[in-house]
């Protein structure tokens, strides 16, 4: 579809019904905020199904090991103090842990959110509400994949679309 001499295909359409529907279910649900289920959403929706879950799994345990990560560096800095020698060394380790893990479990498109994951809940998010907010966050990303497998399911595709028209019976003119 072209609007102003701009195309709107399948994938685009999906991702704003589903950005829309995240920001509704957010509000519906009381959420804190809606951006990271909406962004979840937004990197999920693929040009398939089978992609758009596979990437959805990947988004879903990058933001859950980075959740876990963010503990982890907590308690380290807890344990040490938070002096600059040791986010030198802990921050990078964790890091490294992290990307091999993913990758151990083969969930490499999940390393960059795991990653701003764990640098988000360390650096943005107040300590006191640090473990609240690493929950929230999975819990967040599980509601913004849900909501983009389900668009991408319901939705139409280009192939469902063509399907369609070659199954239906022609007119006949006479």
């Amino acid at each position: 579809m072209q609007i102003l001499g701009l195309r709107f295909g399948f994938r685009n359409i999906k991702t704003g019904v589903s950005v829309f529907l995240c920001i509704l279910i957010s509000f519906l649900l009381q959420r804190e905020t809606y951006v990271v289920t909406c962004i979840t959403a937004i990197f999920t929706i693929r040009d398939d199904h089978v992609n758009t879950v596979r990437y959805g799994k990947h988004r879903i345990m990058g933001n859950t090991f980075g959740a876990i990560a963010s503990m982890i560096c907590i308690f380290i800095f807890k344990t040490f103090g938070q002096s600059k020698p040791v986010q030198l060394v802990a921050i990078p380790l964790v890091i490294m842990l992290i990307i091999a893990l993913l990758a151990h479990f083969d969930y490499h498109e999940g390393t960059v959110g795991a990653c701003a994951t764990l640098l988000t809940i360390l650096f943005m998010i107040p300590s006191y509400d640090s473990y609240h907010y690493a929950f929230n966050r999975v819990i967040d990303s599980i509601i913004g994949m849900f909501i983009a497998i389900a668009v991408n399911r319901i939705l139409p595709t280009p192939e469902t679309c063509e399907k369609a028209l070659a199954d239906a019976p022609s007119a006949e003119i006479d």
